[in-house]
């Protein structure tokens, strides 16, 4: 296997374990053969420190355990170095799941720095949350000549992730979600589907605040 970043053939002394979900912020499941040692510590010393430095507070105020690593922090990591960690999120755990490397270019290009953003805004206005419920959730979508993967930390930092205008391949309907408060895989059905048109429409959305940030703090004040 080929470290995705850097393309170096992968053997036992310089592959490394990859969390899909960064440990930094309770992030559980782990992915093997996506990244070599040396890419894995360049992105654990930079956008993946800058994710964990702006939203490990979360897990710290839900009494979760967390590793916060020793890396020492780049001078030029800031908002959108947290969001190439976002998007380094999803590109893992689709990976992870063996699906094919030929649509991954535009999204591994931005968790690099090379190209633009392709991570926008997006919270889903049918899906509603347990009142209890404090999770990280990633769900991969392919049809319709789109492939995009959505995400939610904590459910509170919410994101689509574009990964193909054109995609060609097989059916793709995969969620992953993890309650990090109670440290347990839940089964999660994401009941949204986003076309060309949504995602285009997604371009240029800034962030906004909503009660999804409002709900965590709520449970968090009653732990």
């Amino acid at each position: 296997m080929n470290c995705y970043n850097c393309g170096v053939i992968m053997n036992r002394k310089n592959r490394s374990v990859e969390h899909i979900i960064n440990a930094s912020i309770g992030g559980f499941r782990k992915g093997y053969n996506l990244l070599c040692v040396s890419c894995n510590m360049d992105f654990g010393r930079t956008i993946d420190y800058e994710l964990g430095r702006q939203l490990g507070v979360f897990g710290r105020l839900l009494n979760i355990a967390l590793d916060r690593g020793e890396h020492s922090v780049s001078s030029e990591v800031g908002v959108i170095d947290c969001e190439r960690a976002i998007a380094k999120i999803c590109l893992n755990y689709y990976l992870s799941k063996g699906y094919p490397k030929k649509y991954i270019d535009g999204v591994r290009a931005f968790v690099r720095g090379e190209s633009s953003c392709c991570a926008y805004y997006y919270l889903p206005v049918d899906d509603v949350l347990p009142d209890d419920e404090v999770s990280h959730i990633i769900h991969i979508h392919g049809g319709g000549g789109v492939l995009y993967a959505y995400i939610e930390l904590f459910n509170m930092l919410n994101r689509v992730i574009v990964f193909s205008m054109d995609y060609t391949g097989e059916d793709i309907d995969v969620t992953y979600c993890r309650d990090v408060v109670v440290g347990k895989e839940l089964v999660k059905h994401m009941t949204f589907r986003l076309g060309r048109r949504e995602l285009e429409e997604l371009k240029g959305s800034p962030p906004v605040a909503d009660v999804r940030y409002e709900r965590l703090m709520k449970i968090i004040s009653a732990v």
